[in-house]
């Protein structure tokens, strides 16, 4: 009986501290009357009419079923009041407004809001910096790779030992890089033929001139007052669909064989290769960058001072440097498009380049797959946002904007690849509005 008694004795007492603690708690999240929100208010009307229509018959379930959905809806509507003070209650939310996942994953919800220019931008600062983070892994494999092309037997070792490996390796990559955006052109140009806009199209910088001319084109004819156009419709016309130039495919007769056959004959004559591959060691990574890059600026600059007389002796221009300029809107198989005088320069300052620094073996092929993007890249006809002219800062680099410029207007961007020294010497143009502001902005 005592022990009955006692468990009774502790029952009471427990439901007793189960009350006190209900009721501290519905204090503590109850709001006060300062404090009284819209929706709490319209939270009390719901609950008693809910309670009210509890009594009447069954016919009216369908419209407590209604007022049950308004309250629902607006549990998950969030609170328009929002308190001042960083210790009030929500009382629809109690819980935290973010959760640690939603935390977790903003930085990747900002990195996926930003524009392309700056990713691509994150993505060459990422190589380069593994480049330097590396360096030391790549500089043994580097030391196993020069063993195997000095020593190997297969085929590609033996081939890189050959006299005739730099500008066949050249001419492959051209050949790549060509035909690779002669299909971004095909992919265009079948988009347009089928009234299909195509995502590359907005790349294109034919169709972005073109597009630009004749919104100006509409603007002046609503300006002087013309009937047929109209303010809403300046922006949404679209303007007629560009057609493309014609594809070199003489170069595979003409330019080809012509910037081979002296390179051969060269070869047969003067056999050398391979005796000065057995007097170099194994390059380093940031060797490999440095030569790259040594040459690429060594090479620019060569190529300005002869392009620059090109354009200003009329005797040079018309002779040598007119047939490159056929083209006002260039492809990617016009940097191929060159007189016998121009091929034996262009290339004659690319090797003069490379001897000058000392260039590893191993740096002047990477310098040979390099040089011929940028120079098919240059004349594409594109601006990819992952084109150097974007990725390098500064506005360090031309690229294809400003080499459209130059074969348009025939001036300015005497640079291929930099524009330093146009800018130093003014042979640029001003972002002044114009419609040849527009092309390089």
């Amino acid at each position: 009986m005592k022990s009955i008694m006692k468990k009774a004795i502790v029952l009471h007492l427990l439901s007793a501290s189960l009350a006190s603690a209900f009721i501290a708690t519905s204090n503590l999240y109850r709001p006060s009357s300062t404090t009284r929100t819209p929706e709490l208010v319209m939270t009390n009307k719901i609950h008693n009419d809910m309670l009210y229509m509890s009594s009447n018959s069954n016919a009216q379930q369908k419209q407590k079923q209604k007022f049950r959905n308004r309250f629902k809806s607006l549990k998950q509507r969030p609170s328009k009041s929002k308190l001042a003070s960083s210790t009030s209650f929500n009382f629809f939310h109690p819980e935290s407004s973010s959760s640690p996942k939603d935390k977790l994953m903003q930085p990747f919800f900002k990195l996926r809001n930003i524009n392309e220019v700056t990713k691509w931008r994150i993505a060459a600062f990422t190589f380069i910096s593994s480049i330097f983070a590396f360096s030391p892994q790549l500089d043994v494999g580097l030391v196993n790779v020069w063993h195997w092309l000095q020593n190997g037997s297969a085929l590609l070792p033996r081939f890189f030992r050959h006299d005739h490996w730099e500008w066949g390796v050249a001419v492959v990559a051209f050949f790549f890089w060509i035909h690779g955006f002669w299909l971004a052109d095909r992919a265009v140009a079948k988009a347009d033929v089928k009234g299909i806009l195509h995502p590359w199209k907005k790349y294109r910088l034919q169709d972005q001139y073109e597009k630009e001319k004749f919104r100006r084109r509409q603007l002046r004819k609503l300006e002087n007052g013309s009937s047929s156009v109209e303010e809403h419709d300046v922006e949404q016309a679209k303007p007629p669909v560009t057609k493309q130039q014609k594809w070199n495919l003489g170069f595979w007769i003409f330019e080809l064989p012509l910037y081979c056959l002296p390179l051969f004959i060269w070869d047969i004559c003067i056999p050398r290769r391979a005796a000065k591959l057995a007097t170099w060691g194994a390059p380093t990574a940031l060797g490999v960058c440095k030569d790259v890059t040594l040459a690429l600026l060594l090479y620019d600059l060569g190529f300005f001072v002869c392009h620059y007389l090109m354009h200003k002796i009329p005797f040079i221009h018309k002779h040598v440097h007119a047939k490159h300029h056929i083209s006002t809107e260039v492809r990617a198989s016009d940097i191929v498009r060159l007189s016998f005088v121009e091929e034996i320069v262009d290339v004659g300052i690319s090797i003069l380049a490379l001897n000058y620094i000392g260039c590893h073996p191993l740096s002047r092929t990477f310098y040979n797959i390099i040089i011929t993007f940028l120079l098919t890249e240059l004349h594409c006809g594109f601006a990819f946002p992952w084109t150097p002219q974007f990725v390098v800062p500064f506005g360090l680099a031309t690229g294809s904007k400003g080499h459209h410029f130059h074969h348009r207007f025939g001036k300015h961007y005497y640079q291929k690849f930099f524009c330093h020294v146009d800018k130093l010497f003014g042979f640029v143009q001003k972002k002044d509005g114009s419609l040849k502001g527009f092309t390089v902005s």
